[in-house]
């Protein structure tokens, strides 16, 4: 595997070259990754895959926005090191420490706090954001309904007047179109 300098990694990722994702994300730095994952979870078993794309996301998020932050003149590996490690141990500290069930709608920044991290408020407000464009109004209102706000699904049904079966339907059909909008918007 050919090593890459700093810039030439710095550029590549800012470009989204599929090839330097790979060279950083599940290449050379993989061990690196592993390692910090592993630390960040207290030596726990950790799924890597799953942790390495969500870090990857978050990277990536906001044309790069944290990589945009990273000053040349530091060795990237000691960089990339430093901002894998807080994002894992923050990750991985937002899903053992959410074992108390607060439902989505009552979350506000006093529950969030309490459960031990800004990453779900970002989560969330990413979710509320893609369900408001939802189009057409009916399928944002259910998903809204049954997701954000948790109201039976009777109640749904018989305000919207389908049966509840049609409205699970709509419910799939409008997650499905939310996923696929999410991820070409990820993917552009």
């Amino acid at each position: 595997m050919r090593n890459y300098t700093d810039i030439q990694i710095l550029q590549g990722l800012l470009n989204n070259s599929d090839k330097m994702i790979r060279y950083v994300f599940y290449g050379h730095f993989e061990s690196l990754l592993r390692f910090n994952a592993q630390k960040a979870a207290g030596n726990k078993e950790v799924e890597l895959d799953d942790l390495i794309q969500e870090l990857y996301l978050y990277m990536s998020r906001n044309d790069w926005e944290k990589l945009r932050k990273y000053n040349p003149e530091l060795p990237f590996a000691n960089w990339f090191s430093v901002v894998s490690y807080r994002f894992f141990k923050d990750f991985t500290a937002s899903m053992i420490d959410c074992t108390e069930t607060v439902p989505i709608s009552d979350m506000n920044e006093r529950s969030l706090f309490q459960v031990g991290t800004g990453k779900i408020e970002t989560i969330m407000m990413d979710i509320r954001q893609a369900i408001a464009k939802l189009k057409p109004p009916r399928d944002r209102e259910i998903v809204e309904a049954l997701l954000l706000n948790e109201e039976e699904p009777a109640e749904v049904a018989e305000r919207y007047k389908v049966t509840v079966d049609n409205l699970y339907n709509i419910k799939r059909r409008a997650i499905i179109k939310l996923i696929q909008k999410h991820l070409q918007e990820y993917v552009n």
